[in-house]
């Protein structure tokens, strides 16, 4: 009677976890020309979500056929249809897409951001940009002459003078300022007094400057930094910059929605017309390279790959980016059974708390 019992329940557990049988193969719906997530090139279909999509029907047993889809936007839509019963990309989940199609679980998040020209402007005006705007920046520049002024005061007053021949000009105000510059710059302060009180004074006055001096290094190597980093593209300013130079955007995609809302919010309609929608990645660098825009915005996996592909990647950065993120995932068809769902939903969240799923993004470029 046991040993039946223990038959019984082995073959309940083997039965579970045995891949799931199928009619007739699945009809996996991809978005072409949406690397890295997606693309068909000579029929096969590849990419980081394919990739994934590949992972969950090996593990499954699950027979496929593949169905090439022009954009994401017609991607969710076919799945609503019913038309495929599983639509693979790095599909972003939005209120407008939920209204159609179900999703599976996310398998990663994403944020948008621009592929932009490097302006062509040296360090040092950056630097003197951050200057004439930065109190910090301006007040240690203050500090710094007014204590070492305060200092070759002191010493001048102590001395009767600057006494040495290296400082001595012909004229005693020359004379002064010299030594206010020598020491502001920790340069020969030796020679501004030999006594004990004047070599005390020198010596108070120096680590002071280099406090102050480290402050204004600290602060503009920080800043210097921080102009070479994205910027958010919430920010008005910074979106409004953006727009006025161009901006080319897949036709038809989040991207282009984000944007358009975004120009509703500036109460600027004129801005409209800077939108050039168009599509894949090769029309986008097109015109980026020609100059048509100076701006490319997509999602950040794909501008990263994009920097990449253009043929000066140097001359380029990425300018700005949305710092919230969007969850992707596939689109579920009409028709998938909720057996087939729950399934793909528990494949992706195994795949993604065993740390599989992060190698395949990287693998394509898109982390």
């Amino acid at each position: 009677m046991l040993r039946t019992l223990g038959l019984a329940v082995l073959g309940a557990g083997l039965f579970v976890s045995a891949p799931t049988a199928q009619a007739q193969p699945l009809r996996v719906g991809v978005v072409q020309d949406a690397m890295p997530c997606s693309g068909i090139e000579n029929g096969e279909p590849s990419g980081s979500a394919v990739e994934l999509w590949q992972a969950i029907a090996a593990q499954r047993g699950w027979q496929y056929t593949t169905v090439a889809l022009k954009t994401p936007n017609s991607a969710v839509q076919a799945a609503a249809n019913g038309e495929v019963d599983v639509a693979v990309s790095c599909l972003n989940i939005i209120p407008e897409r939920l209204e159609k199609a179900d999703f599976s679980i996310p398998y990663q998040e994403d944020s948008l951001a621009f592929l932009s020209r490097k302006p062509k402007q040296h360090q040092l005006l950056v630097l003197l940009r951050q200057l004439s705007n930065n109190a910090t920046l301006r007040d240690a520049i203050a500090l710094l002459l007014g204590s070492t002024a305060l200092g070759a005061a002191v010493l001048w007053w102590i001395g009767q003078g600057f006494q040495h021949k290296d400082i001595a000009q012909p004229r005693r105000s020359f004379t002064f300022f010299k030594g206010w510059m020598m020491l502001a710059a920790g340069s020969g302060i030796y020679k501004m007094g030999e006594s004990p009180a004047s070599m005390a004074v020198i010596t108070l006055v120096n680590i002071w400057r280099l406090i102050v001096t480290s402050i204004f290094v600290g602060t503009a190597a920080t800043l210097v930094f921080q102009d070479s980093q994205p910027l958010d593209l919430s920010a008005k300013e910074s979106l409004r910059r953006a727009l006025l130079q161009g901006v080319a955007v897949d036709g038809g995609t989040v991207s282009e929605r984000w944007l358009r809302q975004k120009i509703t919010s500036l109460g600027d309609p004129a801005l409209e017309n800077r939108i050039t929608a168009m599509s894949g990645d090769s029309a986008l660098l097109g015109a980026l390279e020609r100059r048509v825009v100076n701006n490319v915005m997509a999602d950040t996996a794909r501008i990263q790959r994009m920097s990449r592909m253009i043929s000066d990647p140097d001359a380029y950065r990425i300018s700005a980016k949305t710092f919230n993120q969007t969850p992707q995932a596939f689109a579920f068809g009409s028709e998938l059974s909720k057996a087939q769902r729950d399934q793909i939903n528990l494949s992706i969240s195994t795949l993604r708390f065993n740390g599989a799923i992060e190698p395949m993004l990287k693998r394509w470029g898109g982390a």
